[in-house]
């Protein structure tokens, strides 16, 4: 995702209940290469609540549901993790996470769209010919872990940064269909950084930057933007961030965010910029997501009987 940042607990699972809500929904969807008869189009969901709150932490718990899917043989894979965090409050302007996550993973493919060089006869294309293909297996299920460490500054609500490292495929489950082979699911560390800055009574500035490596791919996104406030009226708060970013030798990437109250929106589009332009024209693909934070009323700490005259 461009929007790493909108998804904590994808982004990392020490951020399971670090918000300054009780309970966040987060949704996102990306549409990739749409252009090209191989589209990628994942989608993420994640819940997260603040389980038990005290003045020297917080106890987190979450949920996310993942699922993508790709090409004509409708490759996908679908995961379910289960998430905790504890919060330690350093002292009133720093905060450190610790959290980790367990789930099942499920690879699957179809076969119904696929074709084969036995079903050409050298004229033509017979359907119902043998493909002289055998797979025992179409789906592998597996347990996976993961993990994550992040560190918060914040002075007030719009001057903050978080700092994060996490990890996931600790084990290297074995995504394999033929239970004869080994397809290792190799170990993912995400490393982020995001930041805001208040620095005009209706403006901040955004920094972001989000670093992947998964053997032997990696990817590296920065960039930054502008949020203008608009209102900051209690539960009524309104923002707009216009911002931009670069994933290193693919894409440039053009983002809005908008925010309201308990809801924030954001779409991003990434224009691609790598040696695949030539089949996809530039246009790597949109991204939505959507966020909304449910607040608790809290308590008055003290009671006071008023008499009735």
């Amino acid at each position: 995702y461009a929007q790493l940042h909108n998804i904590s607990l994808y982004d990392n699972p020490a951020k399971t209940g670090l918000m300054t809500g009780d309970f966040r929904f987060a949704g996102i969807y990306r549409s990739q290469w749409e252009s090209v008869p191989v589209q990628y189009r994942t989608f993420s969901f994640g819940y997260d609540m603040k389980v038990l709150e005290s003045k020297n932490g917080v106890l987190g718990a979450g949920l996310i549901l993942s699922r993508d899917q790709a090409g004509d043989s409708r490759l996908s894979l679908t995961s379910v993790a289960l998430s905790v965090a504890y919060t330690i409050v350093l002292n009133e302007k720093n905060l450190l996470s610790a959290g980790a996550n367990v789930g099942t993973g499920r690879r699957s493919f179809d076969m119904t769209n696929l074709t084969f060089d036995s079903q050409f006869n050298g004229d033509q294309f017979i359907a119902e010919a043998n493909t002289g293909e055998a797979f025992a297996n179409t789906s592998n299920t597996f347990i996976d872990f993961g993990a994550g460490l992040n560190y918060r500054f914040q002075k007030d609500r719009r001057t903050k940064m978080d700092v994060g490292v996490s990890g996931y495929h600790f084990h290297q489950p074995n995504q394999a269909f033929d239970d004869a082979q080994d397809a290792p699911l190799p170990i993912r560390l995400t490393i982020s950084m995001d930041a805001s800055l208040k620095v005009s009574p209706k403006g901040d500035i955004v920094v972001r930057q989000q670093y992947n490596s998964q053997d032997p791919y990696q990817e590296y996104v920065v960039g930054g933007g502008w949020r203008q406030h608009l209102s900051e009226r209690k539960s009524k708060e309104t923002a707009i961030t216009i911002s931009g970013y670069y994933r290193l030798g693919d894409a440039v990437i053009p983002m809005l965010e908008f925010e309201y109250g308990a809801w924030k929106a954001g779409f991003s589009y990434d224009i691609n910029l790598s040696d695949f332009d030539i089949a996809t024209s530039g246009r790597g693909g949109p991204e939505i997501s959507l966020i909304h934070m449910i607040t608790k009323v809290k308590p008055l700490p003290e009671y006071k009987a008023c008499p009735i005259f």
